[in-house]
């Protein structure tokens, strides 16, 4: 087996044989399409691009090795942190404490009898009172970027349980169509995730409305993978076993919290400011310039603190 530099798989003997059949990955020829990757970043010098193996990997993989549609991928990430500006500012785990202490987002400690991760999301613990929709998808994103970069989890994929128990028109009025948009565009189109399935449960009288927002903006492959069970957990079983659900979805898994996830994503805040350092330049060092105010050329220029470029 090649070893690109920088890189050594995590994967098993039959994780390997899976990703070959589902994903055309073929270890012996990892190290040129990697390189065939890098080599695609010239086309666009206005970005900085990530170009260590681990993370150009998933990438790779959740496009099935078309090097073409994996460049294109990540492109659409780099444009999506520049465009949707609301979610990626202070995008740091220290600016989400309080949405993890609320427990919105679930992830189990194990997976489901396909290896995948399961993630439980329970939006109708959000007061919308005390702070808007933005920091629990920030939430949201940065716990699938920490499960993407698992190797089992880029192979096998994810699957998540919208919980819409205490949901109200109080939380209707904070769903902005473009921020709707821009978020159902990242998880699609940006982020190096399989998502495999969305298992709805406990949706309130208001859920059409709700569910409204967000469905001109799916995919019609991702609309084959939904699933609405209400109250109703038996169903909800037949696709994830109970004994891997918390009991509060009729599981055996007892006083479940997000701590464990939590302290990994407080561990990952160095790792994930390097990472925000990546992609399109901000608008102090359009020009070349060290110093806010600083004109690359040297003369001095108002102040960029409120430039939006």
């Amino acid at each position: 087996m090649s070893n690109p530099k920088g890189y050594q798989s995590s994967l098993s003997p039959e994780l390997l044989e899976k990703a070959k059949k589902e994903l055309n990955e073929d270890p012996s020829k990892t190290e040129q399409k990697l390189h065939e990757l890098r080599q695609m970043f010239k086309k666009r010098p206005d970005i900085k691009f990530r170009t260590d193996d681990a993370f150009l990997l998933r990438y790779l993989r959740v496009r099935k090795f078309n090097v073409e549609r994996a460049y294109k991928t990540l492109v659409h990430y780099y444009e999506m942190r520049d465009q949707f500006k609301e979610l990626y500012a202070d995008y740091t785990p220290s600016d989400v404490v309080q949405q993890l202490k609320d427990q919105i987002h679930w992830i189990l400690p194990s997976r489901d009898k396909d290896g995948r991760r399961v993630l439980i999301l329970r939006p109708g613990n959000w007061d919308p009172e005390k702070y808007s929709i933005i920091p629990c998808l920030k939430t949201s994103v940065m716990l699938l970027e920490l499960i993407c970069e698992e190797e089992e989890t880029q192979i096998n994929g994810v699957v998540a349980i919208a919980d819409y128990s205490g949901m109200n028109m109080k939380h209707v009025k904070q769903l902005n169509p473009i921020v709707v948009r821009r978020m159902t565009d990242t998880i699609q189109n940006a982020l190096p995730l399989r998502l495999k399935a969305v298992h709805y449960v406990n949706q309130p009288k208001i859920f059409d409305i709700l569910f409204g927002l967000f469905k001109p903006f799916l995919s019609e492959k991702l609309l084959k993978r939904l699933r609405f069970h209400g109250d109703e957990y038996g169903t909800l079983h037949e696709h994830i076993a109970s004994s891997i659900l918390p009991a509060e979805y009729g599981g055996a898994l007892l006083n479940m919290t997000n701590q464990e996830w939590a302290d990994k994503l407080f561990s990952q805040e160095d790792a994930i400011i390097e990472n925000n350092k990546y992609g399109f330049p901000k608008s102090s060092e359009v020009l070349g310039a060290q110093k806010q105010g600083e004109d690359a050329a040297g003369g001095l220029v108002g102040s960029f603190k409120k430039l939006d470029i």
